[in-house]
């Protein structure tokens, strides 16, 4: 489960930077940065609440 958690991780923030660098206009890239920021922490959060 940490594996897979490593790479959504990975897999959510490259997606982030390359949304950021392919976007010619900065302003239609923040909204989707954040979403994708948001899913990444809010499924790392999610992870860190389950009982072991």
């Amino acid at each position: 489960m940490k594996n897979k958690l490593m790479i959504s991780q990975a897999i959510f923030w490259a997606a982030a930077i390359l949304v950021v660098a392919i976007v010619d206009d900065a302003r239609s890239g923040v909204p989707i940065l954040a979403v994708l920021a948001t899913v990444a922490l809010g499924s790392l959060s999610k992870f860190h609440k389950k009982p072991n």
